[in-house]
């Protein structure tokens, strides 16, 4: 049995989310897959026995890459206002610099790619936030409400943020993020 080349499953991978991005999900097979990495289809699958398989290994590579870079820098020695703030900048930063992997990863949560124990991974590997938000709540320096509530709001606020400039190929600068993340802070800070 030959030992399968990890440069090959990156060029894979590569051309799944360039055609992730360009094409959406639904809208890409496995000869696609293989034609846009320079490999035979027959190799491809080698490498990935359909689609699906394909989806969701490139799912988990993408979810654990994305969340170990969100969290980076985020010390517990920080206060929670400045662990949040460094966690949403994290974020942004990594969304920009990888467009298309964070395109891919928000078409897969909507996917029938995507299933339930995904989802728990996706979760898992999320829970330093989890906790973040619970100890904010727990200690009233933001208000007291769904912690899904909370994460669906940081993320919907800056995917859509990150969109729209990728899409209108605006940069997005320091004093803009300030902004955004004033307005995410005042929303969810604790009120008396």
């Amino acid at each position: 049995m030959r030992c399968k080349d990890d440069s090959k499953v990156d060029a894979i991978y590569r051309a799944t989310l360039t055609l992730v991005k360009e094409r959406g999900l639904a809208g890409i097979t496995m000869c696609d897959i293989s034609k846009e990495a320079s490999i035979a289809t027959g190799t491809l699958y080698i490498y990935f026995k359909n689609k699906d398989e394909l989806i969701k290994a490139l799912f988990a590579e993408c979810r654990n890459k994305s969340t170990h870079y969100y969290f980076e820098g985020v010390d517990q020695e920080f206060t929670f206002e400045h662990r949040m703030e460094k966690l949403f900048r994290n974020i942004i930063c990594y969304k920009i610099k990888n467009f298309e992997v964070s395109a891919f990863l928000e078409q897969s949560y909507h996917s029938p790619y995507v299933d339930l124990i995904d989802l728990k991974k996706k979760q898992k590997a999320l829970s330093p936030l989890f906790d973040l938000i619970k100890d904010g709540i727990e200690t009233k320096k933001i208000r007291a409400t769904e912690v899904e509530l909370v994460v669906s709001y940081l993320f919907g606020i800056i995917n859509e943020m990150v969109k729209k400039a990728y899409f209108s190929n605006k940069k997005i600068t320091d004093a803009v993020i300030n902004e955004v993340y004033g307005m995410y802070w005042n929303g969810i800070k604790y009120d008396d």
